[in-house]
């Protein structure tokens, strides 16, 4: 078996490249390796990365540069330089501690185990996902939910939006009596809202180009929806904004926070925008009164959390090592004719 994985995440500084992919759609990338020959593919996309896996049999496998030069031609950018390459046994680890929440910007986080399963769903759903595939994610989700269940890897502040919650606690030194503004409606909007509401906002808006989807997701948690050309002048009496749209480009330009500062009468407005690509203009960061954080911005506050859960992370990674090395095992016995088997225990599916 020949696996191969191309990774651009969080951890380069350079995040050119992970921007650029974050704008292709799944299905796209999907479509455009089937067209190229490519039988077995996944792609996991989100906010913190951009992974493409492929496998093959050893003589007849995509190589690296292949799947490359299909993605810089969806993306419109060069992506060779910021990729991470890996092959066989180092691949399978990486999904296995990528699924465990161990690869995260957030160590431990619990959103990516879903949104590794919503790759492989979409993978499965295109029909590019041959036996090597299917086994390797539902042995990635398997390791994902043993490490969660059998370490505290994801106790505390656990996903982005709650870190950026956090850090905003630590901006107003707490929450009760401040306005909030939600840009977007999806999964990490859903966190950001939850966690929002629970340290006590006393008021809560949500804006997304999905009137129904901003007004569900508003009245989950008691807080009002914003319709999105209407959105600007909500910016007015927000006292923290939360931005999560996955749009391509930049919602919130310097003209439109400008134009809101003039109103404000001097009131600060913390700004943390947690999409990719960027949903607010970096210079919005230049305007007086105005402090933007991005997810660059959140390492300080997973540091912390780091420290206080060293123990859980070296037990869950001994998890991911000892599971990826019975991958590696069962993966080299497909050229032998004699397939192994994992324990009917340890079943994913």
């Amino acid at each position: 078996m020949k696996l191969v994985c191309l990774s651009w995440s969080h951890r380069a500084r350079a995040g050119s490249a992970r921007e650029a992919l974050a704008s292709v759609p799944v299905e796209r990338v999907l479509a455009e390796l089937k067209a190229r020959g490519i039988c077995e593919a996944a792609a996991l996309s989100t906010c913190n990365r951009f992974e493409l896996y492929a496998a093959g049999s050893p003589d007849a496998a995509p190589s690296a540069g292949v799947l490359i030069a299909a993605l810089e031609d969806l993306a419109g950018a060069a992506l060779a330089e910021q990729a991470e390459r890996r092959e066989d046994a180092a691949a399978a680890a990486h999904l296995f501690s990528v699924a465990a929440g161990l690869d995260s910007l957030v160590v431990g986080e619990t959103e990516i185990l879903g949104q590794v399963k919503t790759g492989y769903e979409s993978a499965k759903a295109a029909g590019m996902t041959g036996k090597r595939l299917n086994v390797l994610f539902q042995r990635a989700l398997f390791v994902g939910k043993k490490v969660r269940a059998e370490t505290a890897v994801a106790s505390g502040s656990s996903s982005v939006p709650s870190v950026a919650v956090q850090l905003a606690e630590t901006i107003f030194g707490r929450l009760e009596g401040k306005s909030a503004l939600i840009l977007g409606a999806g999964a990490m909007a859903e966190l950001a809202a939850k966690h929002l509401a629970a340290r006590g906002v006393s008021q809560l808006a949500v804006s997304n180009r999905t009137w129904e989807r901003a007004y569900q997701l508003a009245a989950r948690y008691q807080g009002e929806a914003v319709r999105w050309e209407n959105f600007p002048a909500e910016l007015e009496r927000a006292d923290v904004v939360i931005a999560s749209t996955g749009a391509p480009a930049a919602v919130l330009t310097r003209a439109i926070v400008e134009n809101a500062v003039r109103r404000r009468g001097g009131r600060s407005l913390f700004m943390i925008d947690i999409a990719m690509p960027r949903d607010i203009e970096e210079t919005v960061h230049g305007i007086d009164g105005v402090y933007l954080y991005r997810l660059e911005d959140l390492e300080a506050i997973v540091a912390k959390n780091m420290a206080s859960r060293a123990e859980a992370v070296a037990a869950a990674r001994r998890i991911v090592d000892a599971k990826a090395s019975e991958f590696g095992a069962w993966a080299g016995s497909l050229s032998t004719g004699r397939e192994r088997s994992f324990k009917h225990s340890e079943n994913p599916a």
